[in-house]
């Protein structure tokens, strides 16, 4: 992705670098909520007690170690000139169908227990909200970056394109692949509905949501199915991590790691010519980096209670490529300068009001008074507005400055010839 807007915006490689910037930010929270998912199932399986806990340091470590391995195997074992990894590919569509394998297995467990007699009676199903719409600013702003995270997280930007070849079956999967999250989102419902009624029965003790699908068979001592759902919770964020980390690896080892060697070796032909050889080498170190720095990451979110809450921080992070991305796609008078200056106004924004509320304390003097005493700069009230929410508030901020700012000065600048040119090559078949 950051590839395709630095060639569509005139061979920008400072556009290039910012779009890497801005998906390392989405990446490194997005792979710190996985470590999160399995450091909790690792601490329900390997407790007795459902609200006793393990060394989640010590285990986040170990995780972020093992995937990295896994990472460097699946994909970055061999050079390839298109970024193509098959083998990567057949792993991702394996670990979908244990997950999604593990999902029905637990789903079926709730339903039976939904089915007992002393379970149905008691529960209160007049208390769940399935059957009403909430269409909140919350629901929709949710739905609007869940839409661009599909487009502009960089692991999917590498499936949909990077991965493309000539014999792909995209006719097939565009009905296949909502079809299978429609039959997610139904599983999700009796496991809610009976893991909900069973927490409510442990008195003074706090059981997430998040991990009712790894804690509900344990409880109900059923060793065959937790394991099933400890496994299929390793196959689903394995997959993710791996694939996340592999986009992410090759955008800075195109972007910033190879322009640097190659700078440092322009004048000696003979190293330069040995570039490649240690390409491989850069990238595998630059997967090893990546995880730690999301282990490290991991850590800092420690104040956020809910995997989804940093789910949604890393999509709206995604989500600032998108007016760039839309732009490239549909409108040749974007300019790149443009793109430029709402991307890097749109991740300070992403930052200022949605991460540093989230790693602050709740009475830090930044977030109760602003910086220097000024309370209309506060980071969660900028200019006196609090917006419908934190999720609404800073996406509204961000992503409109960054489209506001990107459509008005791409008005006012004028295209460069790069830029007309890279937008005829983009934009006109008959130029291709």
């Amino acid at each position: 992705i950051a590839d395709y807007l630095g060639a569509r915006f005139g061979k920008r490689q400072a556009l290039s670098i910012l779009v890497t910037a801005v998906a390392t930010a989405a990446v490194l929270p997005y792979i710190a909520l996985q470590f999160r998912a399995l450091t909790q199932a690792w601490g329900i399986i390997a407790s007795s007690s459902p609200s006793a806990t393990v060394s989640q340091e010590a285990t986040g470590l170990i995780v972020a170690i093992v995937l990295a391995l896994f990472t460097i195997l699946f994909g970055a074992r061999r050079m390839d000139g298109r970024e193509r990894h098959q083998g990567m590919m057949s792993a991702v569509a394996l670990e979908s169908l244990v997950k999604l394998l593990a999902f029905v297995c637990v789903a079926l467990l709730a339903l039976l227990y939904l089915r007992r007699p002393e379970v149905s009676s008691t529960v209160d199903w007049s208390s769940q909200s399935l059957g009403r719409v909430d269409l909140s600013a919350d629901f929709f702003t949710r739905t609007l970056i869940s839409a661009f995270a599909i487009i502009c997280l960089p692991r999917q930007f590498h499936v949909m394109v990077v991965e493309a070849q000539e014999n792909t079956h995209a006719r097939f999967a565009r009905w296949v692949f909502p079809l299978y999250l429609l039959l997610i989102i139904v599983l999700v419902v009796p496991v809610n509905l009976a893991g909900s009624h069973l927490a409510a029965a442990y008195q003074g003790a706090t059981i997430s949501p998040d991990t009712y699908v790894q804690w509900f068979p344990g409880a109900l001592d059923n060793p065959w199915v937790s394991l099933i759902a400890f496994v299929g919770g390793i196959s689903a964020a394995t997959g993710m991590v791996i694939v996340a980390t592999v986009s992410l690896a090759i955008m800075l080892t195109n972007e910033v790691a190879v322009p640097v060697m190659i700078r440092s070796k322009a004048e000696a032909g003979t190293a330069l010519l040995a570039l490649g050889n240690h390409l491989r080498r850069v990238r595998q170190v630059t997967i090893v980096l990546i995880l730690i720095a999301a282990w490290f990451v991991s850590r800092e979110l420690h104040r956020i209670p809910w995997l989804s809450e940093i789910g949604f921080m890393s999509f709206l992070a995604a989500a600032q490529l998108a007016p760039g991305l839309l732009a490239g796609l549909y409108w040749r008078r974007a300019h790149g300068l443009a793109v430029t200056t709402g991307l890097l106004a749109g991740l300070a924004l992403w930052f200022y009001c949605l991460v540093l509320p989230a790693l602050l304390n709740a009475d830090s003097a930044l977030l109760l008074n602003g910086p220097f005493g000024l309370e209309i700069l506060r980071p969660q009230a900028l200019g006196g507005w609090e917006g419908p929410g934190r999720l609404s508030y800073a996406a509204i901020l961000s992503l409109g400055v960054n489209a506001l700012l990107m459509a008005g000065l791409s008005g006012i600048l004028r295209p460069s010839a790069a830029d007309m040119r890279q937008a005829a090559v983009f934009m006109d078949p008959q130029s291709r």
